[in-house]
């Protein structure tokens, strides 16, 4: 894997885990975490790179 993509790659893997992290257990009780990952991945395909703005994306408009 080249090294631009096995960054990527890493810079998704934080983003998801942060974006676990900050929900709080009862969330993580409800959601799947494949959840979260659909949707950083849905804002990674539309061009962001910035990994605290894929965290939001995840998280954006989930009830607390």
């Amino acid at each position: 894997m080249p090294k631009a993509a096995a960054h990527f790659d890493a810079l998704l893997k934080v983003a998801l885990d942060e974006a676990w992290d900050r929900l709080p257990p009862k969330l993580q009780a409800t959601i799947r975490k494949t959840t979260l990952a659909e949707r950083i991945l849905k804002s990674a395909a539309e061009g962001e790179r910035d990994r605290e703005r894929l965290r939001e994306a995840a998280l954006r408009d989930l009830a607390a």
